[in-house]
């Protein structure tokens, strides 16, 4: 098949990326020329593990192209990948500026049949705006389906290649068979529904992992409180398989492009149809609320909870390890109420340190995780990327000022540390 991309972020990418390896012509399209002629040289616009390999192999083997221009690509395409961004407004609701665009000059280029399926997150109710929006200038018949993506940044090549689901949204039987030709080549169970029930599984999925993290940090502090160990608790319940352990993991709360758009573009839905999503509501107030739940502790450590002057190290900056992507990092936020507070930050991750220096331009970047360690009063682990796990953690604690160490991923072990003559300080625990 023949197929146009329309966007290359992180979804778009990694969509042309795996679907011109299965053997298609894809044109990977975006409005971005300094971004088209760069990924044209080979350089990528954020960290992906294997995307880079996927890019450049079939770019050589001229699959995959990079193009700013609709007229050269929609025209000879069968299907339309829609994976532009729905960023939020200031009221949470998502803004689909970016999508109505990409629809319209795509419909404008239409030729013959073709299928636009949306794979960007759209709010429910919005999918009619869409097609009336298409129609005003489509010279030729279309159909649209709903396609949403379920890819974690860090895993988005083998998620897409080995997903759970492939859910197609559309009351056409010509798009559902064109769309399960497309996906033929792909493991998962297809969820056939029509486009509003794909683009509430969308939602729902994330709703329900943001209130697994949410429920986790909430049973947290009442261990806190209560003088109970977290890890077992949740290891407990976690054991039913009913529930299961994933998500169920406390610490500075989620972030990234998607948990924190999308419970607030969900929560807005419910508003939109009148319902009051209390629940959500309360899932984005606790994961809100963890940074200054974190940021009491470490002033608890100090005299007078004072953080003037103080130097503290950060480990990691990203949300989540595997990526560079700073978006709603919890990380950062942490590190401006830090600098807010007089202390002075010096921080490493693998891949962010880039994006976080632009952010916060006040943060000292370390050239790594030991000279992050050098002489600070105390450090946080705050993305659990695998090294700062394999920390030689008896030299961290010989170059450290003072041997405080923050764990706000749980990801370390609290005896061994203690043993060593750690003061450690998790969550829950």
């Amino acid at each position: 098949m023949t197929i146009t991309v329309v966007g290359a972020g992180y979804v778009g990418l990694v969509t042309a990326a795996v679907f011109s390896d299965l053997g298609n012509k894809v044109f990977c399209l975006d409005f971005d020329a300094k971004r088209i002629e760069n990924l044209k040289r080979g350089k990528l616009p954020f960290f992906e593990p294997q995307l880079d390999d996927y890019l450049s192999k079939n770019f050589s083997q001229k699959r995959l192209f990079f193009t700013t221009s609709y007229s050269e690509s929609v025209p000879k395409s069968q299907i339309i990948l829609v994976c532009v961004g729905t960023p939020p407004k200031e009221n949470g609701e998502a803004n689909l500026t970016y999508l109505f665009n990409a629809v319209e000059e795509t419909a404008k280029h239409l030729s013959g049949y073709t299928l636009i399926a949306i794979k960007s997150t759209i709010p429910i109710g919005f999918e009619d705006e869409i097609e009336s929006a298409a129609k005003k200038f489509a010279k030729t018949r279309f159909e649209f389906a709903s396609c949403p993506e379920f890819l974690r940044e860090g895993t988005a090549i083998e998620d897409t290649l080995h997903p759970d689901r492939i859910v197609i949204g559309t009351s056409s039987k010509k798009a559902q068979k064109v769309l399960l030709e497309l996906h033929a080549p792909l493991g998962g169970e297809r969820i056939i529904c029509d486009t509003r029930s794909a683009q509430l599984i969308k939602y729902a999925s994330n709703a329900l992992l943001a209130t697994k993290i949410s429920f986790a940090n909430a049973i947290a502090n009442i261990c806190e409180k209560t003088g109970a160990d977290v890890e077992k608790v949740l290891s407990g319940v976690g054991a039913d398989k009913r529930l299961g352990r994933s998500f169920l993991y406390p610490g500075v709360g989620y972030g990234g492009s998607c948990l924190p758009k999308d419970v607030l573009a969900f929560a807005a839905v419910g508003d939109h149809f009148n319902y009051n999503f209390d629940l959500l509501k309360t899932v984005h107030r606790i994961n809100e609320s963890q940074i200054d739940f974190f940021l009491n502790k470490i002033k608890s450590a100090f005299k007078n909870k004072s953080l003037v002057s103080k130097k503290i190290g950060i480990l990691g900056l990203s949300f989540k390890p595997n990526t560079d992507d700073i978006r709603e990092a919890p990380a950062i936020k942490i590190i401006k109420r830090l600098i807010q507070e007089g202390a002075e930050v010096t921080a490493f991750d693998p891949k962010a340190n880039e994006n976080a220096k632009q952010e916060i331009p006040e943060v000292i970047i370390a050239k790594d995780e030991y000279e992050t360690a050098k002489q600070k009063d105390c450090l946080l682990l705050l993305t659990e990327w695998p090294q700062f796990i394999q920390m030689d953690y008896e030299k961290v604690k010989t170059i450290m000022a003072s041997p405080i160490l923050f764990d706000g991923r749980n990801a370390l072990h609290k005896e061994k540390l203690e043993s060593m003559g750690f003061k450690y300080i998790g969550v829950g625990r």
